[in-house]
């Protein structure tokens, strides 16, 4: 009885051990790579290609950059940009506004205790930073997620960095 009282106390134990473990380790979402099939390592044919899927173009703007109208629950338009080597530079969702739209939650995008503050949140003004390493083909980039909106984002964002060949495995 005593032994049988101890293996049902250990294996109490570890099951709890398992279950922390195993919610600890799903509390931080994976900081996301790309924007409905969009990534940086995209050549502008490609870009190209996926948006007149999800939308219509608007227009060229300011700094080699284009608008696009985009068909989405939380997005309304997407800003592309391509450096020299015509890969995407970097792509910036912007959020919808309508009573309808799926709003963004800023920890959706990556654990808020592991971003860069660059906003001042006294003024209303959040802007969360997460740099992601290259990895498997992907190049280093930048992650933002700003808004006006304690919760919500308005703008996602990803760049990529100077010096990112996205050759690191």
């Amino acid at each position: 009885m005593r032994l049988l009282r101890r293996s049902t106390n250990q294996l109490l134990l570890t099951g709890l051990i398992s279950l922390i473990c195993v919610a600890a380790g799903s509390s931080a979402p994976e900081i996301p790579r790309q924007i409905l099939g969009i990534h940086l390592q995209l050549a502008k044919d490609d870009v190209h290609k996926r948006l007149k899927e999800i939308g219509s173009f608007l227009r060229n703007d300011r700094k080699r950059q284009e608008i696009w109208e985009i068909r989405d629950s939380s997005f309304s338009h997407l800003i592309v940009s391509f450096g020299k080597d015509g890969k995407l530079r970097f792509v910036t969702a912007v959020a919808r506004e309508d009573a309808e739209a799926k709003r963004v939650a800023y920890g959706e995008i990556g654990n808020l205790d592991e971003a860069r503050q660059a906003g001042d949140p006294a003024v209303k003004n959040f802007n969360y930073e997460w740099e992601v390493a290259a990895q498997n083909g992907n190049p280093r980039m930048l992650v933002s997620a700003r808004g006006r909106d304690p919760t919500f984002l308005t703008t996602l964002s990803f760049k990529k960095m100077e010096g990112s060949s996205g050759d690191a495995k």
